[in-house]
């Protein structure tokens, strides 16, 4: 199980990876693969994530918008949206949908479970170090980022295991270290392709190990 001291920390990071100081209760756009518009903490994808779309056809529903209404929001943001393909209209819906009082406690429920996801996951993570490993706070910070962007963190638990992965050595042990998985993580594809977005990344780590403290790197 993941150490529940950490958990404000991961939530704290995520928060700011993810939305910075924006609202999570409204739309975004990421803008980028198969993103479509993306709303909470841990960005619910109304594309890729049946849950996510379930919670804005509720929370539309919910503030009484029309049944046309909400098949015509539901049927432009269930599809990649490298720009918000919704009429002014229909954005001012939804973000109000989901700015209310309902639609806020749809977005929170969303949220826990999503972090239960990403906890499962950093258990996993946990799980792979060989016997008598154990991964820093920043790095288990920086692997529940990895795991919202990403998904299951399969390469990655394989190369924590001991196997080289992307031209990367796995770590010496016995501590995974920050520096350790910060050199996985930049050897992706993505980052390298992206480099600011990684620096954007290693701030919010900091920003959620200042919530847990000092001596928590």
């Amino acid at each position: 199980m993941v150490d529940a001291v950490l958990v404000p920390g991961i939530k704290a990071a995520i928060r700011a990876n993810e939305l910075g100081t924006a609202s999570p209760y409204c739309l975004s756009f990421a803008g980028l693969g198969q993103s479509g518009a993306s709303f909470g903490i841990f960005q619910g994808d109304t594309n890729v994530n049946a849950t996510a779309r379930g919670v804005l056809r509720q929370a539309l529903s919910t503030a009484g918008v029309a049944v046309g209404d909400v098949a015509r929001i539901m049927a432009a943001v269930s599809q990649p949206c490298p720009v918000n393909p919704l009429s002014s209209a229909d954005t001012a819906a939804a973000n109000g949908a989901l700015e209310s009082a309902a639609g806020m406690a749809l977005v929170d429920a969303m949220d826990d479970k999503l972090l239960q996801i990403v906890l499962s996951e950093l258990d996993s993570s946990n799980a792979a170090v060989p016997a008598g490993y154990s991964i820093a706070p920043a790095g288990q910070l920086y692997i529940s980022l990895w795991v919202n962007m990403t998904g299951a963190p399969g390469m990655l638990n394989k190369w924590l295991g001991g196997t080289p992965e992307l031209g990367v050595a796995p770590p010496a042990g016995p501590v995974v270290s920050r520096e350790n998985v910060e050199a996985y993580l930049q050897a992706s594809s993505y980052f390298r392709l992206h480099p600011r977005n990684f620096v954007h990344m290693s701030d919010s780590v900091d920003g959620g190990l200042a919530v847990l403290g000092a001596g928590s790197a």
